[in-house]
């Protein structure tokens, strides 16, 4: 009847309530840091202005890549190589954030990792569904191993990048010339 009544905590009390209250702190921190990457995002890029006439091949790009820094680079590469027009990137982390954009978008170069480290499927997956919903779309096989990539090719791919921006900027400068000089 006293502890009931008791308005005041002995100092054990007092300390592992303080310890309990930092566990908690740190379990949130921790926990939380799983959502400081997010699923997607778009990034628009805007070059100088094109001559009457001509356009670009790849207005709307969708880059698949669950790695950060990867997708940062080749964001880089893409923004660089259109110094003329106006493109849109469509940057996705994780499978359902790809299928998203593509659902949503009007997308006509898709870059895409096969190695997706997702629950919900891979980029052999989005691949082949990609095409069956739009069989003109260029997708351009972008994993480390060549087994995924050649897996991409025979699913549709037609070119392999193999995490290499250069060779992205190779392509592009043979296929979409008019984003390199107005």
């Amino acid at each position: 009847m006293n502890n009931i009544n008791r308005k005041y905590q002995r100092p054990g009390e007092r300390a592992a309530g303080f310890i309990l209250s930092i566990f908690g702190w740190i379990k949130y921190i921790v926990g939380s840091t799983s959502t400081v990457i997010p699923r997607g995002h778009a990034v628009q890029h805007h070059g100088k202005v094109m001559l009457p006439g001509e356009s670009l091949q790849y207005q709307s790009i969708l880059l698949v890549e669950d790695d950060v820094n990867i997708a940062r680079d080749f964001i880089e590469v893409i923004k660089n190589y259109y110094v003329c027009g106006s493109i849109i990137i469509f940057v996705a982390h994780a499978y359902d954030a790809a299928v998203t954009f593509f659902e949503k978008e009007d997308v006509n170069l898709v870059i895409m990792d096969a190695d997706l480290d997702d629950e919900d499927g891979n980029g052999v997956i989005l691949t082949r569904d990609f095409l069956c919903q739009k069989p003109d779309l260029a997708i351009l096989a972008n994993s480390s191993s060549k087994i995924s990539n050649h897996k991409l090719a025979g699913f549709g791919a037609i070119e392999t990048l193999g995490k290499n921006p250069e060779k992205l900027k190779s392509w592009l400068l043979l296929n979409d010339p008019a984003g390199s000089g107005c």
